[in-house]
Formats: structure tokens, C-alpha cells, sequence
């Protein structure tokens, strides 16, 4: 199980640990928040929030924490603020300075679970919308299925490129997934080889599809980072479209 470690200044998940069960907790600061902090940019409402302990101590200090916790974002906020920062974290994650599976577990836990209530909430059950408002959000979802997988994929990609400079992408990306499919595991249960023998063409053909879309790109890297961010601008975009994120 996990302990996930929750941003005490913007409550996104920013690190994870082994742990006994699935514990939550709510201290550390992330990097954009950090990054946020350092530049001076404090806010109005930790101004005040600071003027407030000033003048009555700091026996105050769980107070003002329960206040600041209520008021600072409502649920659709975090959910609007996520999506238009999507392309940005999921470049962190690209960049090293983040985890993948933090972001597919934030995607999936404040963005697709979300949006599934709200459709409940929005539409009638005879709304010819609902069902078309579940096709995006079945989609996005089907995305995080391979979004880890594919990331390792693309990592292997450029490992190739580091150590073959004039490799061409699209040959790095066959010699990956020749690669891949020799080193899968025998030694495990028939169903489990031909799932992960399935996810990894999945993975494969989504690649080639990606390199297609942006081939045109002339360096090796940066075509490789737009193929990387890629399924993110897609989860990204289809939720955009629910009437609720307006």
C-alpha cells in the first residue's frame, strides 16, 4: 500500500512511500508551490492569515488553519485548476522532477472519478448528452490504463537516442518495442503474459501514432517530448469539452 503526501499549501499529491494501508497525509510543500513561495508570491489571503496570528497569538493557529482549509478552493476550482495545469506537471513528471503515478492517481482521483459524479449530477438519465459526456470521460480513463507504461516506453526511447545520437525516433521506437516484447516475463500465468503482451502493443502502436503527428519535429528531443506530453493534452482536451468545466 502507499502513504500519499499531500501539498499543505495546494493539497495536490507531490510524493509517495510504501506504507501499511492507504494513508493520506497533509504537510510539505510542493515544488510549484514552493517555487511560488520563493518568488514572494504570497497571496492576499496569506497575508491576512499572517496579520491574524500576529495579533492574537499563536493558540490561534488551528483556527486559522480550519478556515484556510474551507475557504481557499472549492472542489470545481481544484478540478478546473488541475486541467489547466496539466500540461505543465505532466512536463515536471517528463523532466524527472516528478512521479507518474502521482499524476495518473491525481488525474484519475480529482479529475475522471470527479467528472463521473458530476455527469450523475448534471444529466438525466434519457439526456442523449450524458452519454456522449461518458464516451470523453471513458476515454481520458482509458488513457491512464497505459500512461505509465508508455512513459517507460518513451524513457527507453530516449536512452537510445542519448547512446545513438543518429538513431532515427521511429527506429528507436521499433528497436523498443522488440526489445520489450523479447524481455517479457515467461515464467507467469498464461492470461497475465497476453496482458502484458497486449498493453505493450498498445504502448507500441500509440507510439508510432504520436511520432506520426509530430515527425515533421527536427530535433530528436523535443519530438520526443511532445510524443510524451501528448496523451496528456488528450485527457486534457476531451475533459475540457464537459459542459461542467466551462
Amino acid at each position: 500500500m502507499v502513504k500519499y503526501k499531500h501539498c499543505e499549501e495546494c493539497r495536490t499529491i507531490y510524493d509517495t512511500e510504501p506504507w501499511i494501508g492507504e494513508v493520506h497525509t497533509y504537510s510539505g510543500i510542493c515544488p510549484s508551490c514552493m517555487e511560488e513561495d520563493q518568488s514572494g508570491n504570497q497571496g492576499p489571503q496569506k497575508s491576512l492569515e499572517n496579520n491574524v496570528l500576529d495579533k492574537f497569538g499563536t493558540e490561534q493557529v488551528e483556527i486559522i488553519q480550519d478556515i484556510h482549509e474551507h475557504t481557499r478552493s472549492t472542489p470545481i476550482e481544484i478540478e478546473k485548476n488541475l486541467l489547466s495545469t496539466m500540461e505543465q506537471k505532466a512536463n515536471d513528471v517528463l523532466s524527472g522532477m516528478g512521479s507518474i503515478n502521482v499524476l495518473i492517481k491525481e488525474i484519475k482521483d480529482d479529475l475522471v472519478d470527479k467528472a463521473k459524479e458530476r455527469i450523475e449530477e448534471t444529466f438525466q438519465s434519457f439526456d442523449a448528452n450524458k452519454i456522449e459526456a461518458q464516451k470523453i470521460v471513458d476515454y481520458a480513463e482509458s488513457i491512464l490504463v497505459f500512461l505509465s507504461d508508455y512513459k517507460d516506453y518513451m524513457d527507453s526511447v530516449v536512452k537510445i537516442i542519448e547512446n545513438k545520437p543518429k538513431m532515427k525516433v521511429k527506429t528507436a521506437i521499433a528497436k523498443v518495442f522488440k526489445e520489450s516484447m523479447a524481455s517479457l516475463p515467461r515464467d507467469v500465468a498464461k492470461d497475465v503474459f497476453l496482458n502484458r503482451k497486449a498493453l505493450l502493443k498498445t504502448v507500441s502502436e500509440k507510439a508510432v501514432k504520436w511520432y506520426n503527428i509530430y515527425s515533421d519535429t527536427k530535433d530528436a528531443f523535443e519530438l520526443i517530448k511532445k510524443m510524451g506530453l501528448h496523451p496528456f493534452n488528450e485527457i486534457q482536451e476531451k475533459l475540457n469539452t464537459l459542459p461542467f468545466y466551462d
